[in-house]
């Protein structure tokens, strides 16, 4: 292609002596039309070289034209058919059907026309007018900066699609601190209420204000709720198992008579909460700590260090502060009370196990597990909380055979169920079959034990 648009000459050179005669030299000049004493140079075409004035230099000049019209045209829609296949991809992220069928179908055109310039380029007929191998030139190029701009529109669409998914995460938390902010105020408003001093108080103590015996009633309760569902539980595993809970009351609690069959689901409920509440008069929860040791805390570093676990306790999971720190005084305490809550007959019935002393053993048992361990949690909030009144709280429980008085105790089955009967012009009150939850004393307010009485 290149060699024609080079031309090449090979020059002979002919010359002529003119006499030295001027008069001959005019004379042969105006014979032959050459002046004498003159050289003269005749340039002759290269036989085997065209002449560049032919109509074959124009032909080679329009194809060259031509040639590069045609790479243009390739490279053009090379990158037009790039940007239409980001297209496609960006399209599939997230799917969008409309926006890749369109995609796919443009970069399908751009394929056929890279196959159209193939086709001309190797066989195809020669422009015959150069302005048309320009204007379809630079309207390659024009197709070319098109596509580039929808490539760029492409990104921009991306990267402005992940900035609105940043702004609406950042706005989404936004919105939860301040929803936290808000609560946090709440509670410190709470809290500071509850530790201000009671007008006319005089002594000015705001833990004493808090610690009042409602607000241990209040957690006392909640920890009973749990111990109910955690028994109702237990029974139905232990029926599950073949046990007769009437047989298991009757071994626990021999010789009570109780008003309805179903009531001995009480003394299963009795030995679960004065197992749980075992060693509750004790700083350590019936741990094995020196007891001088817990004499020689000042009372203001100890009320102070109760509350403290207190209030983190309660805002604490209890499974993941198992699994996190098992070595922790509350895990030694679920640790004691399961080895003291379920001997190893009960477990080996239960789970097939023989070993007691495992507490991951009732994690076969899934729901109970965490109900246990909901339990204890409760319970050892309500001992946290115990201590951190002035002074401690204490527990106590009414013995077997006891006389009835609605002052320390209460009856677990309702007050109808039973009358006092009259013998001899004197009252003769119910006597107490057994505990079922002990009671509790804070200063001079008493929390009543709740008792079955025998019928």
């Amino acid at each position: 292609m290149l060699q024609k648009f080079a031309l090449a000459f090979k020059t002979k050179t002919i010359e002529f002596f003119a006499e030295e005669d001027e008069e001959d030299e005019y004379a042969a000049a105006g014979e032959g039309g050459v002046l004498a004493g003159q050289r003269v140079f005749v340039l002759k075409p290269d036989p085997h070289n065209p002449s560049p004035a032919g109509g074959d230099g124009e032909n080679g000049s329009a194809s060259g034209e031509e040639a590069a019209a045609a790479a243009a045209a390739a490279l053009a829609t090379v990158s037009s058919f790039q940007a239409a296949y980001l297209h496609l991809q960006a399209a599939h992220t997230p799917f969008l059907p409309d926006a890749a069928a369109a995609a796919d179908a443009l970069a399908v055109s751009h394929l056929r026309r890279l196959s159209e310039l193939k086709r001309l380029a190797s066989g195809g007929a020669p422009a015959d007018d150069g302005s048309l191998a320009l204007t379809a030139h630079l309207e390659d190029q024009v197709r070319e900066n098109q596509a580039l701009l929808r490539s760029f529109d492409a990104v921009v669409n991306r990267l402005q699609a992940a900035l609105d998914a940043k702004d609406a995460a950042a706005a989404s938390l936004r919105w939860e601190h301040a929803a936290l902010a808000d609560g946090n105020a709440r509670l410190a408003g709470r809290l500071d209420r509850a530790l201000a001093p009671q007008p006319g108080a005089g002594g000015g103590d705001a833990l004493g204000a808090m610690l009042s015996a409602s607000v241990f009633d209040s957690v006392l309760r909640d920890a009973l709720r749990v111990a109910h569902r955690f028994t109702r539980a237990l029974a139905d595993l232990l029926r599950c198992a073949g046990w007769d809970l009437a047989d298991a009351a009757a071994a626990a609690y021999p010789g009570v008579a109780y008003s309805k069959q179903g009531h001995c689901r009480y003394a299963l409920l009795s030995r679960v909460c004065l197992s749980m509440f075992d060693g509750f008069d004790s700083y350590q929860f019936g741990g094995t700590s020196d007891a001088s040791a817990v004499e020689g805390i000042e009372l203001a570093i100890r009320r102070n260090e109760s509350l403290q676990q207190f209030i983190e306790h309660s805002d604490a999971d209890p499974m993941e502060l198992m699994s996190s720190s098992p070595d922790c005084q509350f895990a030694q305490f679920c640790d004691r009370k399961y080895k003291q809550l379920i001997h190893p007959g009960l477990e080996s019935s239960l789970f097939g196990n023989s070993d007691c002393g495992a507490l991951p053993v009732m994690a076969t048992v899934g729901p109970l597990y965490e109900m246990f361990i909901t339990m204890a949690s409760s319970i050892w909030t309500l001992h946290r909380l115990a201590w951190a009144y002035d002074p401690a709280v204490g527990i106590f429980q009414v013995s077997r055979g006891a006389e009835y008085s609605s002052v320390y105790m209460e009856s677990i089955v309702r007050p109808k169920a039973f009358s006092a009967s009259k013998e001899v012009g004197k009252t003769v009150r119910p006597k107490v079959g057994f505990t079922v939850v002990p009671g509790f004393r804070l200063g001079g307010t008493v929390i009543q034990c709740r008792v079955y009485l025998e019928s």
